[in-house]
């Protein structure tokens, strides 16, 4: 098969690559500003990680505020919850509630990261009620936990660890793909995943166009 960019989209990542393929790269925002490193095909999210909840001062946000003002920048996180991390859950929980404004406030997608607060995000959705998309990145939980995803349209991301009940059972319109730290290529995810959904690698993208790239 003929690959070409636009058959794909890398949702979430850590590293720019070579390729011509869109990629969502994931700029973690601290006390200074960040400078965007350019391409055709680069665009961004911006957030504080759950574990960075601590190291932040209130500056971030105005930080925040001015980057989500650059066109390539369409994506709100990651940001979220965390179990394993020393980050006091009140703190992480006041940082993630500002994304979730920003989020509403800007019209942007939020991109969450999620470890053991599965039910803490689902009541979140529910309370808040977004109008802006809400995805799991890196989603690898069993099919119960992702049916209660996707019972509050939450869209699922999955990356090179996945399980596979759990991509069966996912509407290709609330299915994304990425590579987050791995070296797994994204267009091996693509074929991995059409090959569990019994679809076209093309029909992955093509039914999901949340970002408009």
């Amino acid at each position: 098969m003929l690959f070409t960019y636009s058959m794909f989209i890398d949702v979430h990542t850590h590293k720019i690559n070579s390729d011509d393929i869109p990629i969502i790269y994931n700029v973690r925002i601290n006390d200074d500003a960040v400078s965007l490193p350019h391409g055709q095909h680069i665009y961004f999210s911006a957030g504080i990680h759950p574990w960075d909840a601590e190291k932040v001062r209130s500056v971030w946000y105005d930080n925040m505020t001015i980057m989500l003002n650059y066109k390539q920048v369409i994506a709100v996180g990651e940001c979220g919850l965390d179990k394993h991390t020393s980050v006091s859950p009140e703190k992480q929980l006041e940082i993630f509630e500002k994304h979730i404004h920003l989020s509403e406030t800007n019209q942007l997608p939020l991109l969450i990261h999620c470890v053991g607060f599965s039910h803490e995000i689902i009541r979140l959705h529910q309370y808040f009620k977004p109008k802006q998309a809400w995805i799991i990145h890196g989603f690898r939980g069993k099919p119960e936990l992702a049916l209660q995803f996707l019972k509050e349209d939450i869209y699922l991301s999955f990356g090179e660890k996945f399980n596979v009940e759990s991509v069966k059972i996912t509407p290709l319109n609330r299915l994304l793909i990425e590579t987050d730290e791995s070296q797994t290529s994204i267009k091996d995810l693509y074929q991995r995943i059409a090959e569990i959904k019994e679809c076209d690698v093309r029909k992955l993208k093509a039914a999901n166009d949340l970002f408009g790239i």
